[in-house]
């Protein structure tokens, strides 16, 4: 179904995304701030499909991760997700899940992605 990067620098918000991603049948590899997951992103494997990345994290945020990972491939798909409502301002990523979420919004949110389709309102 598709590899994808789960980046949030809470133990338990990457385990739980991890293991629900994983349950709806995807690949899925973690990064703990925005320097692991540009890591990831460069490293060796199957290309990542989407990567949903925390914005608040500790020695590189999620807008700086997202803006160097889409300067090396713009078509790389990026949810960032907040404990803000709303998406931040002149941002590059392809949607925003807003803190706390169902697990039903962030399978939504990925298929939604995935296939080019908003049907939640909470997907910018």
């Amino acid at each position: 179904m598709g590899r994808l990067l789960v980046v949030d620098d809470e133990e338990y918000m990457r385990e739980i995304m991890a293991t629900v991603l994983l349950g709806a049948g995807f690949e899925v590899i973690k990064a703990r701030d925005g320097l692991e997951a540009l890591e990831q992103f460069q490293g060796p494997g199957e290309p990542i499909s989407l990567i949903i990345m925390d914005i608040a994290m500790p020695r590189m945020d999620g807008l700086e991760a997202t803006r160097r990972i889409k300067a090396i491939n713009p078509a790389t798909k990026v949810v960032l997700i907040s404990g803000n409502d709303r998406p931040p301002e002149n941002s590059v990523a392809d949607g925003f899940l807003p803190k706390p979420f169902r697990i039903d919004e962030l399978c939504e949110a990925v298929q939604s992605i995935l296939s080019d389709t908003r049907p939640s309102p909470r997907v910018a």
